[in-house]
C-alpha cells in the first residue's frame, strides 16, 4: 500500500460542530442609543433613533428582544421627557410676562 494506490481512502477528518452565537445587533445599538439621549440631556433625536431601530431589532432579531425592549423604554423616556419639557416652558410663558410686568 502506498500513497498512490487509488484504493486507499483516507480517514475521516474529526469536525466540531460550530456554534454560532444569536445576532443581537440591532437590540444593543438601540438600547445604547436610548442610554445616550437620556445621558445628553434628553436628547429626542437619539430617543427616536433608539426606538425606531428597536422597532427594527424586534422584528429581525428574535434573540434581542429583551434589548430592544430597553431600547424602547429609554428612547421613550428621553423624547417624552424633552417633550414635556418643551411642553412646560411653553406653558409658563404667558407666566413670565405677568411676572415681568408686575415687577418694580
Amino acid at each position: 500500500m502506498t500513497l498512490t494506490d487509488p484504493t486507499t481512502t483516507p480517514a475521516p477528518e474529526q469536525t466540531t460542530p460550530v456554534v454560532v452565537a444569536p445576532v443581537r445587533t440591532l437590540g444593543i445599538v438601540s438600547l445604547v442609543l436610548g442610554i445616550a439621549g437620556i445621558a445628553s440631556g434628553f436628547n429626542v433625536v437619539l430617543g427616536a433613533a433608539a426606538i425606531v431601530i428597536a422597532i427594527l431589532a424586534y422584528r429581525q432579531e428574535p434573540a434581542s428582544r429583551s434589548f430592544a425592549t430597553a431600547g424602547i423604554v429609554t428612547g421613550a423616556v428621553s423624547v417624552a421627557t424633552i417633550t414635556l419639557g418643551i411642553g412646560a416652558f411653553f406653558a409658563a410663558i404667558p407666566f413670565f410676562g405677568l411676572l415681568g410686568a408686575w415687577s418694580w
